[in-house]
């Protein structure tokens, strides 16, 4: 799956992450039954992109997606999988997510049927890379909460204290718990990002 962010319309890692998970959970609902999308669930990878300019934009948003957010404002697409031979020109001119964003808080009360995802701490992961992991999560999230995922997935991003994360680990109501393969920034094994249910 392609998570695409136009460079300047999202200031906060938060917010990205948020509308991305958004994104992603739209898309797999959007194209359920889709055989590319059903051989990609067994190894559900993502990689967020950025378009530079508004034109790239615009095109994003002309492939089939589903679109988290005001596209003409703070947004995130999602475009479904698709081969990497099969990515086709605007795909490929696109650049990896590299921006550096606002960073999440520590901690902050979570909005009214929110999840919450909080983010390892001893990881130094891309905005590209956790903005992707986020968006793991809240598909996995999005199995076993339907009334989260009818309300659009409000969601907040923390970056907890290592203490507040290695507690959290340890709970049995978590709503997702990502664990990378290791085919980019982190070992594999790693848990990249936890998602706390709405409360």
């Amino acid at each position: 799956m392609y998570l695409v962010l136009q460079r300047g319309a999202v200031a906060s890692l938060s917010r990205a992450g948020e509308l991305a998970g958004a994104a992603a959970v739209a898309c797999v609902r959007q194209f359920a039954g889709d055989p590319a999308l059903e051989a990609w669930r067994p190894r559900p990878g993502k990689v967020c992109l950025r378009a530079r300019t508004a034109s790239q934009w615009r095109q994003v948003l002309e492939e089939p997606h589903a679109l988290a957010g005001d596209a003409d404002g703070e947004a995130a697409a999602a475009l479904p999988p698709r081969r990497r031979s099969e990515r086709g020109p605007l795909l490929e001119r696109l650049q990896a997510m590299s921006t550096e964003l606002e960073p999440p808080p520590a901690d902050a009360p979570a909005p009214a049927g929110a999840v919450t995802y909080l983010l390892n701490p001893a990881l130094g992961m891309s905005s590209g890379k956790t903005i992707a992991q986020v968006a793991h999560a809240a598909v996995m999230a999005a199995e076993h909460l339907d009334d989260w995922v009818a309300r659009g997935c409000p969601g907040i991003v923390l970056a907890p204290s290592r203490a507040a994360f290695d507690a959290a680990c340890e709970r049995d109501d978590l709503a997702a718990r990502v664990v990378d393969a290791g085919l980019t920034e982190v070992a594999p094994g790693t848990i990249t990002v936890l998602a706390l249910p709405p409360a």
